[in-house]
């Protein structure tokens, strides 16, 4: 092989060389952004839950398929509903005096709406407190009253819930703050405009 050759020959070497140096690298940062972004989501997937919401209960998750208009009403494995089968039709966010239906409100759930409920005798000042607490959010906020709760207030998203013996504002400001914005179908509007409240 003449001169000439061998030296296009170690240039060639070289050249392929490089070319492996730049791939292992190329691979390199490719695992390394792969694992950051792995460690981040088993962070965000599997961080304790802040203490105030030690009581939550987590129930399986039943599904979200639209139901038929009228009887028969599903099965549900919690009391509210905190999934299952739903009315097509969610309800609009804000305050109610009157029960919203499980499968309007599991519909609401799915969208990422935190549902605050609570015993119709409940104290007037802790319902003042639920009111007002509501109108500080601008979306994903039901707040009524349910005849059959065996607690006086129960919050409860997407598969969670939480039963409260008072109008506990800071734990359900931190269980919104958990919660909220996080069902299945999260990103759906769902603005405060209903009030009606006293």
């Amino acid at each position: 092989m003449s001169s000439r050759g061998k030296k296009a020959q170690r240039q060639e070497e070289r050249r392929q060389a490089a070319l492996a140096k730049a791939r292992r690298r190329k691979f390199m940062i490719g695992a390394g952004i792969i694992g950051v972004v792995a460690l981040i989501v088993a962070f965000v997937g599997f961080r304790p839950l802040p203490e105030e919401l030690s009581d939550v209960q987590t129930f399986p998750d039943m599904g979200r398929n639209h139901l038929a208009e009228g009887p028969p009403l599903p099965d549900y494995n919690s009391s509210p509903a905190t999934s299952g089968d739903h009315s097509p039709t969610a309800a609009q966010c804000g305050i109610y005096t009157s029960e919203i239906p499980d499968p309007i409100q599991v519909h609401n759930l799915e969208h990422g709406t935190v549902v605050i409920q609570y015993q119709p005798g409940l104290d007037p000042d802790e319902l003042q407190a639920l009111q007002d607490y509501a109108r500080t959010k601008t979306s994903h906020i039901l707040l009524a009253p349910r005849t059959d709760l065996a607690d006086p207030v129960v919050v409860t998203s997407w598969t969670r819930m939480l039963r409260l013996q008072s109008a506990d504002i800071e734990t359900i400001e931190v269980y919104y703050e958990t919660f909220a914005f996080a069902g299945p179908e999260a990103g759906v509007p769902c603005a405060f405009v209903v009030e009606e409240s006293l």
